[in-house]
C-alpha cells in the first residue's frame, strides 16, 4: 500500500476499513464489512488528482492534431465549440469521466461550457470534480455582464445539486480573453464563495510577448499590477515565467497546474520551471489538459512525461525523482486544490478515494521491494494497470469493469455527436 502520508509509508499486508465515504482504519483490520475487495497481488494507492482539464473536449480527440496553436484554435477548435450544446457536453463529460475512472483519477478540475450538463455527468459517474464555467468576455462590457450571470447561475445550480463531490469553481479563461474588470470580479466572487479561481496563465511565449506589448509588463506582472492575483488562484500551465513572476505567484499564494503533455504536443516551447516553483514554495499539481490537446486523460502517462521532460531539459536525472512526481499527482495536487485535508493520501479520516493496480502485470514485474514500487508507478505503470477505482467509498470500477456508467451507450452516443459536430464545420 502506497499511503502518500507524511512519512510516505509503503505498507505490506495491510487492510483498509471504509465506513460510508471515509477511511476508518488501516492495518490489521478485524472488522467485518458489507463488501470485501481482495487486494492480493495489487498495489493500493490514493486516487490521482488531475488539476486541469476540459472534460467535454473528449469529443474532439484526434480531430485537430499536428497543427500550430493559433491555427488549431482558430480553424478547428473554436468553430466546433461554437456549435456545442448541452447534450454534447454531457456525453463528452461522461466519456471523459469513464476514461479517468479507468486510469485511476478520482478528482479533477474542469473548465468548459454548458457546465450544468457537465455537473450532471460528473454526478452520475461518481467522480469528484471542481467545475468552472469558462468565462470569456473579450473586453466587451455587454458580454461581460452576460458572462457574470452565467457564472452566478452555475454557482446556484451547484448549490442546489447538493452533491459534496461536485464543487463550484470560478473560471476566467485567461488574461488575454478577459477584461480587467472581469478578472477583478472573478477574484472577488471566488474569495467570497471560498472557491478555486481556475485560469490559464503564461501558456505560450506569444502570450508573454503580447502582454508586454499591450501592458508593458509580463502576464503575471500584469495580474499583480491590477490586483488580480489571489490565494484562491489555480494557474494552469505557467510555462513561460521569469524568477520575478515566480516570486509574485509565491507571495500571492497562487497554486499551479502543470500540464507537460499538452505543452509538448502544442509546442509551447518552454518547460515550466518546476524546481524554481518548488524552491519558492508554490504548491504544484499535475494536469492532463483536454483530450483535444493531449490526447489522453491518463495521469500515469502525465507522471512519466513530467519526470522525463524535466530530466531532459535540465540535463539532470535527479531533478525530479519518482516520489516527487507521484506527490504532484496525489497529495501535492490535493494541496493545490486546498483539499489535502480530505484527499491525496490514504490516511484515517480522509475520504476513501483509492485505486488498485494489478502488480502482476508484465510491465510492473518484478518489484524488488517497497522502495521500487513508487518508481514502478511513475515509470512503468499505465492506465491499463488500474483494476479498481473507489471514490467516496463507492466502487466505480472493479476488475476493469465500470459500474457507474453504461459504457456501450456512452461510446455510441459520443461517436454520433462527434460525427455531427465535425460534419457541421
Amino acid at each position: 500500500m502506497v499511503t502518500q502520508n507524511k512519512k510516505r509509508e509503503v505498507l505490506q499486508n495491510a487492510s483498509i476499513l471504509i465506513e460510508n465515504d471515509s477511511i476508518k482504519d488501516i492495518g490489521q483490520v478485524s472488522a467485518s464489512a458489507d463488501q470485501e475487495i481482495d487486494g492480493t497481488g495489487k498495489i493500493v494507492a490514493p486516487g490521482l488528482v488531475n488539476t486541469h482539464t476540459h472534460l467535454s473536449m473528449t469529443l474532439f480527440r484526434g480531430y485537430a492534431d499536428d497543427m500550430k496553436l493559433q491555427d488549431w484554435l482558430q480553424k478547428k477548435i473554436w468553430p466546433l465549440e461554437s456549435r456545442l450544446n448541452g447534450e454534447d457536453c454531457y456525453f463528452g463529460a461522461l466519456l471523459g469521466s469513464a476514461e479517468m475512472i479507468r486510469s485511476g483519477t478520482t478528482t479533477f478540475v474542469d473548465m468548459y461550457f454548458h457546465m450544468e450538463d457537465v455537473a450532471r455527468a460528473v454526478s452520475k459517474s461518481g467522480l469528484r470534480g471542481y467545475l468552472s464555467y469558462g468565462t470569456i468576455d473579450l473586453f466587451d462590457p455587454v458580454k461581460s455582464s452576460a458572462e457574470r450571470q452565467n457564472v452566478q447561475k452555475f454557482h446556484e445550480y451547484v448549490k442546489q445539486l447538493a452533491n459534496p463531490r461536485v464543487r463550484f469553481a470560478v473560471g476566467p479563461h485567461a488574461p488575454y480573453t478577459c477584461s480587467e474588470e472581469m478578472l477583478h470580479w472573478a477574484k472577488e466572487f471566488a474569495e467570497k464563495n471560498n472557491s478555486i479561481l481556475h485560469i490559464h496563465v503564461a501558456e505560450t511565449r506569444r502570450e508573454q510577448a503580447d502582454s508586454h506589448k499591450q501592458h508593458g509588463v509580463r502576464v503575471v506582472e500584469y495580474l499583480e499590477k491590477i490586483g488580480a492575483l489571489s490565494k484562491n488562484m489555480l494557474a494552469a500551465h505557467c510555462v513561460w515565467l521569469t524568477k520575478n513572476e515566480i516570486k509574485l505567484l509565491a507571495e500571492a499564494q497562487v497554486k499551479v497546474a502543470h500540464c507537460p503533455v499538452s505543452n509538448m504536443k502544442l509546442a509551447s516551447g518552454g518547460v515550466a520551471p518546476l524546481p524554481e516553483m518548488f524552491e519558492a514554495g508554490i504548491p504544484v499539481g499535475l494536469g492532463t489538459d483536454g483530450a483535444a490537446s493531449n490526447n489522453s486523460l491518463d495521469m500515469f502517462e502525465t507522471m512519466k512525461m513530467c519526470a522525463l521532460l524535466h530530466k531532459a531539459s535540465r540535463w539532470d536525472p535527479t531533478i525530479l525523482a519518482a516520489q516527487k512526481v507521484l506527490d504532484l499527482a496525489t497529495i501535492e495536487g490535493a494541496k493545490a486544490l486546498g483539499a489535502d485535508h480530505e484527499i491525496g493520501s490514504i490516511e484515517v479520516g480522509k475520504k476513501a478515494d483509492i485505486i488498485l493496480l494489478d502488480a502482476k502485470s508484465p510491465n510492473l514485474t518484478p518489484i524488488h521491494g517497497k522502495e521500487t514500487i513508487v518508481s514502478n508507478m511513475v515509470y512503468s505503470a499505465s492506465s491499463g494497470n488500474v483494476d479498481t477505482t473507489i471514490v467516496d467509498g463507492r466502487v466505480l470500477m472493479e476488475g476493469r469493469t465500470i459500474k457507474s456508467l453504461n459504457m456501450g451507450e456512452v461510446c455510441e452516443k459520443t461517436e454520433e455527436l462527434a460525427s455531427r459536430l465535425v460534419k457541421s464545420t
